[in-house]
């Protein structure tokens, strides 16, 4: 796991620093540092007080579900949790180092590998709620605003084949081969989990729908960031507006292979938010608002994890 988030790391920054040098070629200007100075606060502190939002129902989606199978540990440990969940899944390929974070950190706490399987999976599953539920509106919006779903189609399809391309070639020259487990103990393991599942769907559906709501509340949480990061910009837009633009952005964000969307968050945010911003403001909106939304968060969970690495190593 280590590794992966190592390997996963130096291509984030490879594909983010080839994604802002893009912006800063094509949308910067001697009046964009000039906007930075003229920040309104109070939206800025806003923004941020929603990544605090996204965070929070983050760590009691995670929490309610963590509950229903007995296994216990601080809200203060869920934040923890939380920020390297994110850092995991900004550093690996389709977000899936989110989910091997969650299963590092609910394991220091002691719990069974099934235990900590079935919990990583009714994650996936609630998350999965507001996707399903925003599918309406994502439609909406693109009937409305044919242009911007064919320029996030093109930006995410370039991306896909680009990095499909470096993936194939690296597995080409860096071939290894994959051991082989115990079929007894993944037997068990399995049957194990699937004891579990049945829990959630059985015994404990109230966690699950507390879970289901935690997960849709974030991600309101996490569209909301762009709508008051705008205002603090001066724009005053409908928040409405600006929150269904983003819908269309954020499943193709979670369907990226690239590290945490990197690339298709950039690039896709000049398509997204270019009809609410001046060209010369647009390049540094959207640098900061993925700083803000993910990165921030991604960096502070880096350091987070390298500390529960430490101490687990030291003891």
């Amino acid at each position: 796991m280590r590794r992966t988030f190592i390997y996963g790391t130096l291509l984030l920054v490879a594909i983010l620093l080839t994604s802002l040098s893009y912006i800063f070629l094509k949308t910067f200007s001697k009046e964009t540092f000039s906007v930075l100075a003229n920040l309104k606060r109070k939206y800025l502190l806003l923004s941020f007080f929603f990544v605090f939002l996204y965070h929070t129902f983050d760590n009691l989606r995670l929490y309610f579900l963590s509950r229903a199978v007995k296994l216990r540990y601080s809200l203060g440990y869920g934040y923890i949790m939380s920020f390297v969940n994110t850092f995991g899944a900004t550093v690996t390929p389709a977000h899936v180092g989110g989910e091997l974070a969650a299963v590092y950190m609910l394991m220091r706490k002691g719990a069974s590998v099934h235990k900590v399987m079935s919990i990583v999976t009714m994650k996936t599953i609630s998350g999965l709620a507001f996707f399903l539920l925003a599918l309406p509106l994502l439609f909406i919006h693109f009937k409305n605003n044919p242009d911007q779903m064919l320029a996030l189609l093109e930006i995410f399809l370039a991306v896909v084949l680009l990095f499909g391309a470096l993936y194939l070639l690296g597995r080409f020259i860096f071939k290894k081969n994959a051991g082989r487990g115990s079929i007894r103990r993944i037997r068990e393991t399995l049957k194990r989990y699937y004891f579990y599942l049945k829990i959630f769907g059985l015994k404990r559906k109230g966690y699950l729908l507390a879970s289901v709501l935690s997960s849709v509340a974030l991600y309101v949480c996490f569209l909301l960031i762009g709508p008051f990061l705008a205002k603090a910009f001066g724009k005053d837009g409908s928040v409405v507006d600006m929150f269904l633009s983003q819908i269309g952005l954020l499943y193709a964000i979670f369907a990226s292979p690239t590290p945490g969307g990197s690339g298709v968050g950039e690039i896709g945010g000049l398509a997204v938010f270019a009809g609410f911003f001046e060209p010369f403001e647009l390049g540094i909106f959207v640098i900061l608002w993925r700083f803000i939304s993910q990165y921030i968060s991604a960096f502070i969970g880096g350091i987070l994890f390298a500390l529960c690495l430490i101490r687990d190593l030291r003891s």
